[in-house]
């Protein structure tokens, strides 16, 4: 068994041990399971928001798009930032009239703001739609980078099996509170695979970010600017603008608004959350 293979099954079951004790302690009453009793600070918040967006997207999706697009990729630093400034103002007022109405979904806000059942259902059965891809293509993402990691030693399919499984087994047991406690160790390990990939990488091969970007710029000139068609200036804008106004509308980023103890946290990870970013540079 080489050293990849026992660093992956290692985390894995931490993950689940993670998951499952985030319980102890607790009555898993409906509330607890779906929002956290509604008791999280700024930390378990920022961690649980932060995983909803910063997943195998970082080290795929994003990656690919800069590498195949090259500077059109910098739409994504830039609507998630905007997005962050959205937050402060609109998270807060969510989250009080969630606390008011004790809401535990998504779709039971527009139930109850609107007093209408139909947009409820509506919004209830888009959010099980528009997942169904999202979920679809984070397991892949995990399938091929469990199987690159461990050199072919884990195989794509089993990979996603074994995810699929253990994220089943600690997410019926400990519900959010489960989600919030492999965020934990899935954000330590994230800056420091990425603080080693972005700075001593760029170092090793070039001699620094500098002369990294002007080797690329040599080997492909106008790849880190914007294109006059296709993927131009205002393809950027309008895209950027599309997926701030659709930021919150995600039913996983919507409803981890709820577990938040005080609408203050959402000022102060608005402040915070923008320098988060800046790893997926």
């Amino acid at each position: 068994m080489n050293i990849a293979l026992i660093i992956i099954l290692a985390f894995l079951l931490l993950s689940i041990f993670l998951g499952i004790r985030s319980t102890k302690g607790k009555d898993m009453n409906l509330e607890q399971w779906t929002v956290g009793g509604r008791g999280f600070g700024a930390i378990f918040v920022f961690l649980l928001m932060a995983g909803e967006i910063y997943t195998t997207f970082s080290f795929l999706g994003g990656s690919g798009w800069a590498y195949g697009k090259g500077a059109p990729a910098l739409y994504v630093l830039i609507y998630i930032t905007l997005s962050y400034v959205l937050s402060y103002w609109l998270l807060p007022a969510i989250w009080k009239y969630a606390k008011e109405n004790r809401l535990m979904s998504q779709s039971d806000f527009f139930v109850s703001k609107y007093k209408s059942p139909t947009l409820g259902i509506l919004a209830a059965l888009v959010g099980v739609v528009s997942m169904i891809p999202v979920v679809v293509v984070q397991l892949k993402g995990l399938g091929i980078i469990v199987s690159e990691a461990s050199y072919g030693a884990i195989s794509m399919s089993t990979a996603v099996w074994l995810g699929a499984i253990s994220l089943t087994i600690y997410v019926m047991i400990s519900g959010i509170h489960g989600s919030a406690w492999t965020a934990v160790i899935k954000d330590i390990m994230m800056i420091v695979i990425i603080a080693f990939l972005g700075i001593y990488l760029p170092i090793h091969y070039f001699g620094g970010l500098q002369p990294m970007f002007e080797t690329i710029n040599a080997a492909k000139p106008g790849f880190l600017t914007l294109p006059e068609q296709g993927l131009s200036v205002s393809w950027f804008i309008s895209t950027v603008i599309l997926l701030v106004f659709g930021f919150y509308m995600w039913p996983q980023v919507f409803s981890a608004v709820y577990t938040a103890r005080s609408g203050k946290t959402f000022r102060k990870n608005a402040i915070i959350s923008p320098l988060y970013t800046l790893m997926l540079l």
